[in-house]
């Protein structure tokens, strides 16, 4: 057994074939971590009901893309759109009327909304349990690549997400609304100071980082065995991705996303799948112990 484990362990074909999967499940973490750190940089918000909207997102998908059988890309935008509206509403409806409370208060107005989202769709959904969704377009072939077997479906995914996150940074870089949103996150009295209206801003980012959720769903949906409520556990799953990155650093968000990944495949495939999780939250731990700012995170300097 000894020598078969060591032969698996060293064995390129399955290397390769874990970590192609290992990036497509990562660049998942990194789209559900982006909006975690946006909602974060900007807002000082430990949004915990991340991995509720995304769940949100995957249920949806298997509304608009299964039951409805919508094209994969206009069955996509309109959750995008829904998910750009829930956030205007959680923002204006409950995180507005948040601001200058105590951070405990806030963070368990999350998790109430992480329990309204969960006992909505056990309301509209059921208990009942969906399969994996095969509705992105070309995404049930494999090649084989010296050896290994990368299916579709990750190179597909890792595609979209590379395209989504460039035209994510290309509008904080050249948009006005993108300028505010980094504007009020590097500094909050400077940028009202300007005329940049804070409350707006927050409203926007609350809306961006739903959208980032709902695709990171949709995607998911394409990849996990079975959708139900422990889809939620993704968004937990995605959190060591956003501190290894750093909580203060967008762009750290999609490596540590894409790090955490392929530790996470390649630990379920070498040691077992039930030590993918330790093994993620093992590295959250040693990055806390050895730098708690994340690989990319601002350490803030304050004035005494």
């Amino acid at each position: 057994m000894g020598a078969v484990f060591a032969a698996n362990y060293f064995d390129l074909s399955v290397n390769l074939q874990l970590i192609v999967g290992g990036l497509a499940l990562g660049a998942i973490y990194s789209v559900v971590a982006l909006g975690f750190v946006l909602v974060y940089k900007s807002t000082d918000v430990l949004n915990l009901a991340h991995g509720e909207f995304l769940m949100l997102g995957s249920y949806f998908a298997v509304t608009f893309l299964v039951t409805e059988s919508l094209n994969f890309f206009l069955g996509t935008a309109i959750i995008l759109v829904i998910m750009l509206f829930l956030g205007l509403l959680i923002h204006y409806g409950i995180m507005r009327g948040m601001v200058g409370q105590p951070f405990f208060s806030i963070v368990l107005a999350t998790i109430g909304i992480a329990t309204i989202i969960r006992a909505m769709l056990l309301i509209f959904y059921g208990p009942t349990e969906r399969g994996r969704l095969t509705a992105l377009p070309g995404s049930g072939g494999s090649w084989e690549v010296s050896g290994a077997t990368i299916r579709h479906v990750d190179v597909i995914i890792l595609v979209i997400v590379a395209v989504c996150v460039g035209a994510l940074f290309a509008f904080f870089k050249y948009t006005r609304v993108g300028l505010h949103i980094r504007a009020v996150a590097d500094n909050l009295e400077a940028s009202a100071a300007m005329g940049i209206d804070p409350d707006r801003v927050y409203a926007m980012t609350w809306a961006a980082a739903l959208a980032l959720a709902g695709l990171g769903g949709v995607l998911f949906a394409h990849v996990t065995a079975a959708i139900d409520q422990n889809l939620a556990a993704i968004g937990l799953r995605a959190f060591p991705a956003a501190v290894l990155g750093g909580l203060t650093s967008l762009g750290g968000a999609i490596i540590g996303g894409l790090v955490v990944g392929v530790i996470e495949q390649l630990a379920g495939g070498h040691i077992g799948t039930k030590w993918r999780e330790p093994v993620a939250f093992s590295v959250l731990f040693i990055v806390l112990l050895v730098k708690p700012t994340g690989l990319f995170g601002r350490k803030d300097l304050e004035r005494v």
